[in-house]
C-alpha cells in the first residue's frame, strides 16, 4: 500500500492534481473493515492520471464511463488491492463534489498527501463521520435518487452489509421516489439485490423495503401476491405473509446449517459453496426463490370440494421466476437452477408426508433432481417452517419433518460417495473371467454389481464375481443367450 500511495503522489506532483481518497475505501477504513477496492477522485485530467497509474503499477487501464470521466485500473499483482477508481473531480473543488455523491457515509475524504494520519485530517461537509459513528444511512441531499435511480436501492445494500439503520428522512426520500427504480439497469439492480440477499439478515431489509413501496416496483408480480387468498389462506395475511416467512425461515437455516444438518455440516456447506456469477451464489440464489417460489398461486387458485386449491403452482411458477430472472439478465445457469427448484418445491412433502419413503421414490428424486437434492430439501422445510406458528402446525409435525429432511440430505451425500467410489469391476474382467461375449448382459451385470457395492454389500473383486456367477443363469434365460 505505501508503495501504491508513493506512486500516486509521485504523479500527482508530476501534473500538478489533486488527489484524494473518496468514497467506500474512507468509510471501510473508519470501520476498521477491510477494502480490496480504493476510489481516488482527482481535480483534472482523470483519464490522463488513470493511464499513468496503471503504467506505474504494472496494472490494466480500464474505461468504465468515457462520458462522466470514470475509470479502473485493474492491479494484477497487489495482494492488498484488486482495483483503483479514477473520477474526475465534479465541482470546483472536493468539498463541492462530495456534496454531490450518494450518502453521507461516502462522502467523506482525504488528500492523499494526508493518507499517513487519515482520521485527523478528514474533509467531511456533510457530517458522514457522525453517521458512520451512529451507524446510519442517510442521503446526502433529496436530488440523489433522481440523479441516479440505482441509489434507492443501494441504500438498503449499503445498510444490510453494514448492519446499519436507514434514516426516517431517506426512507421518506425513498417512499416518494420509489417508482424510479424502474429506469435503472437490470444488471444494477440485480448486483444490489443479491448483494442485500447476501447478508445473513437479509429479511429485515427487504421487509423495509416493501413497507417503503420499493420491493413490489422491482417486482411487480409482488402485487399480486399480496392479494391471493386472503381469506382463504391458512395465513392471516394471505399467500405474501407466507412467502415472506419462508424467506425468513431459509435464511434462518442457511445462517446455522450446523444446528438443522449435524451429520452432514461439512458436506452441505461444500455443497453449496458455489458462486454462479458476479454477487449471486446458491445460498442468496436460494433465497431469492425462496421469494418467489409460490408466485403463480394467484393464477391458480381454485376452490375444490370446498377447499382452496393451487393446482399446477409450482409449474407455471418456474417458467414466471424465469421470466423475472430474464429481466434481471441473470446467466441460463443460474435460471435452470432455480426452474428446477421452484418446478420440484412440491415433491419432497408429496414423497415424505405419509410417513415413510421408500428407497425406489428416493433414488427417483435423487435421479430427477440429481445434485440440486439438499438445495430442494432446504427449500422444502423453509416452506414447512413459515407455517411453525399457526394452530394448524404441531412443533410434532415439524420435528417429524426436520428429522425426515435431514436423514434424506445424509441418504444423500453418503449414496453420492458411494456412486462416486470406483468400479470394482469392469466389463473386460467379467467377460474374462465368466468366458462370456460383448453383450447385454455384461452392462446388467455391472449395474447389479454397482448396486450392491452402493449399499456396501460387495467391496472386493472376488464378491463381485461370486455374485455375478449367481446371477447368470437367470439373465441368460432372460436374454436368451
Amino acid at each position: 500500500m505505501e508503495k501504491i500511495i508513493k506512486k500516486m503522489q509521485l504523479i500527482s506532483e508530476n501534473e500538478n492534481t489533486g488527489v484524494f481518497i473518496v468514497g467506500g475505501y474512507m468509510r471501510d477504513f473508519l470501520l476498521n473493515k477491510k477494502s480490496f477496492d480504493m476510489d481516488i477522485c482527482v481535480s483534472k485530467s482523470a483519464e490522463n492520471f488513470a493511464k499513468k497509474l496503471a503504467k506505474a503499477l504494472d496494472g490494466k487501464f480500464i474505461i468504465l464511463d468515457k462520458k462522466n470521466k470514470n475509470y479502473r485500473v485493474a492491479l494484477l499483482n497487489c495482494s492488498n488491492l484488486k482495483y483503483i477508481d479514477v473520477s474526475q473531480m465534479h465541482g470546483k473543488n472536493i468539498e463541492e463534489d462530495l456534496k454531490k455523491r450518494d450518502f453521507t457515509l461516502n462522502a467523506l475524504a482525504v488528500s492523499i498527501n494526508d493518507f499517513g494520519n487519515i482520521t485527523k485530517n478528514i474533509i467531511d461537509p456533510c457530517k458522514g463521520y457522525n453517521d458512520l459513528k451512529i451507524k446510519t444511512v442517510n442521503a446526502v441531499s433529496e436530488a440523489v435518487f433522481k440523479q441516479d435511480p440505482i441509489r434507492i436501492l443501494r441504500c438498503f445494500r449499503i445498510a444490510s452489509e453494514l448492519n446499519f439503520t436507514i434514516s426516517k428522512k431517506t426512507l421518506s426520500l425513498v417512499k416518494k421516489n420509489a417508482g424510479l427504480i424502474k429506469k435503472a439497469v437490470p444488471e444494477m439492480i440485480k448486483n444490489e439485490f443479491f448483494r442485500v440477499l447476501s447478508s445473513n439478515n437479509s429479511v429485515k431489509y427487504i421487509e423495509l423495503m416493501d413497507e417503503y413501496g420499493l420491493l413490489e416496483n422491482i417486482f411487480p408480480i409482488i402485487k399480486e401476491m399480496k392479494k391471493s387468498a386472503r381469506k382463504f389462506y391458512y395465513h392471516p395475511k394471505g399467500l405474501f405473509q407466507h412467502t415472506m416467512l419462508t424467506l425468513d425461515s431459509i435464511e434462518k437455516i442457511l445462517n446455522d446449517t450446523g444446528k438443522y444438518f449435524k451429520v452432514s455440516n461439512a458436506d452441505l456447506l461444500k455443497h453449496l459453496d458455489v458462486n454462479y456469477s458476479e454477487n449471486v451464489n446458491k445460498k442468496n440464489l436460494l433465497k431469492f426463490i425462496a421469494l418467489f417460489h409460490d408466485c403463480a398461486k394467484p393464477d391458480c387458485a381454485k376452490k375444490v370440494d370446498g377447499k382452496l386449491r393451487f393446482l399446477d403452482h409450482e409449474n407455471i411458477g418456474a417458467d414466471k421466476i424465469e421470466v423475472i430472472m430474464q429481466r434481471m439478465k441473470m446467466g441460463k445457469k443460474e435460471i435452470q437452477y432455480a426452474k428446477n427448484i421452484v418446478s420440484s418445491h412440491m415433491r419432497p412433502s408429496n414423497l415424505l408426508k405419509t410417513g415413510t419413503a421408500t428407497e425406489r421414490a428416493k433414488l427417483r428424486l435423487f435421479r430427477d433432481i440429481a445434485e440440486n437434492i439438499p438445495d430442494l430439501l432446504i427449500m422444502a422445510l423453509a416452506d414447512w417452517h413459515s407455517y411453525k406458528n399457526l394452530k394448524v402446525y404441531s412443533k410434532k409435525i415439524l420435528e417429524m419433518q426436520q428429522n425426515k429432511v435431514s436423514k434424506f440430505i445424509d441418504d444423500y451425500f453418503e449414496t453420492s460417495k458411494k456412486i462416486s467410489e470406483p468400479k470394482i469391476i469392469d466389463g473386460n474382467v467379467l467377460m474374462k473371467k465368466l468366458s462370456l461375449k460383448p453383450s447385454k448382459i455384461i452392462g446388467e451385470l455391472l449395474k447389479i454389481i454397482k448396486e450392491k457395492q452402493n449399499k456396501g454389500l460387495i467391496t472386493t473383486e472376488k464378491e463381485a464375481l461370486l455374485f455375478a456367477k449367481s446371477k447368470l443363469t437367470a439373465l441368460q434365460k432372460r436374454y436368451r443367450i
